[in-house]
């Protein structure tokens, strides 16, 4: 990931006067913003899990902000992530365990300090039976509300069991296409959101994170289809709420232009004995949809090239989706890590497992981006 701009890193970094807002709501209503609210977007890759407090290396963390960031751990497997001078509200984080164990992570909570201008996001992060763990994360967080080409869409929901169909409020929602974004649960568990339609000529970009304090974790349907499920560390259907980031020729954080990036699949399920795993892609520097190639290291162990998108930094981002006919097994992926190769290309290396920690052959979204225009 590059480092912070120029005019940034010129920036004194203001401490952060500790505050705690229990139960805080999402995204959190703390406060009136003056004037325009600004755009805000950050990558964070949080590699000392065991450390109190720490400020994690520019190499790998980049925020458009003049503030730094700052990492507490507040207890086992839970950490408050601080984007600093970021005096905003709503937009969505996502986040995902990094690392070669079976670990996945929620945001339990974002909300402004009501003491600095800052905004503070809770991590969770869960070993494979449900108890909080220690662990390495990526975070990304995006309130952008204009992209140019393409589509950018955010929205978390705000009850984990709406009856009928729900219209989720201003605050809680963006779509660059316009309209309302609405949402039901169709079963335990089981939710199905609408966005207004229009056709898009490129492959679609979708991830989604769980919300809340507790083991749970979410899979969306595949990448053209707008179905959520969510699954406690058993694998057990529950209800809950989650958030959602959606679009086509953007990064993960709604850039449109600038960065190089991809995003694209690996259809783990269909692995075969040769070793290759197939899957759409798109990025930002080559045309059509065959620019990265998948490789089937071991079961639920994958490695994805992908080509013209080489830079000394970026990021990585993977979540497992679900397959057609939602056969087993389900689970989560994890980044297992991510490097420059050859003289232009990008390895991103994924973990999958199924509920309970056992290495499963997943379906898995790998998006990635550059920062801020490598």
């Amino acid at each position: 990931m590059r480092r912070r701009t120029r005019r940034a890193l010129t920036a004194l970094t203001a401490l952060l006067v500790a505050a705690t807002l229990a139960g805080a709501a999402v995204p959190a209503q703390a406060d009136p913003l003056p004037g325009v609210e600004p755009t805000v977007t950050a990558t964070v890759w949080a590699n000392a899990p065991t450390t109190a407090e720490y400020r994690p290396s520019w190499g790998y963390t980049a925020t458009n902000t003049e503030g730094g960031v700052l990492i507490r751990r507040t207890g086992t497997g839970a950490y408050t992530v601080v984007l600093e001078q970021a005096p905003v509200r709503g937009g969505v984080p996502h986040v995902v365990a990094y690392g070669s164990g079976p670990v996945f992570c929620t945001t339990a909570g974002w909300y402004r300090s009501l003491v600095a201008p800052d905004l503070l996001i809770q991590v969770r992060c869960f070993a494979a039976t449900g108890a909080a763990v220690d662990s390495r994360f990526v975070l990304t967080y995006s309130n952008a509300r204009w992209t140019g080409d393409g589509r950018f869409t955010w929205f978390v929901t705000d009850q984990a069991a709406p009856v009928g169909m729900r219209t989720l409020p201003a605050t809680y929602r963006y779509d660059s296409v316009g309209g309302e974004i609405r949402y039901e649960r169709i079963a335990t568990g089981h939710y199905r959101f609408h966005l207004t339609y229009r056709y898009d000529y490129s492959f679609p970009m979708s991830h989604v994170t769980a919300v809340g304090s507790t083991g749970v974790h979410c899979q969306i349907g595949p990448p053209d289809m707008h179905d959520v499920w969510c699954r406690n560390a058993a694998g057990n259907l529950v209800d809950a709420r989650f958030a959602v980031t959606y679009g086509n020729k953007v990064d993960l954080l709604g850039h449109s232009t600038g960065p190089r990036m991809h995003t694209g699949v690996l259809y783990g399920e269909q692995a075969d004995g040769d070793g290759v795993v197939w899957g759409e892609n798109w990025n930002s520097t080559l045309p059509g949809f065959a620019n990265a190639d998948g490789r089937h290291l071991g079961t639920g162990h994958y490695e994805m090239r992908i080509n013209g998108t080489g830079a000394a930094y970026g990021t990585a981002f993977v979540n497992a989706f679900r397959n057609d006919f939602d056969r087993p097994p389900h689970g989560y992926c994890a980044v297992a890590g991510w490097s420059p190769v050859g003289l232009s290309d990008t390895l991103v290396t994924v973990r999958c497992y199924a509920y309970l920690g056992v290495p499963a052959n997943l379906n898995v979204r790998v998006s990635y981006t550059t920062w801020p225009a490598a």
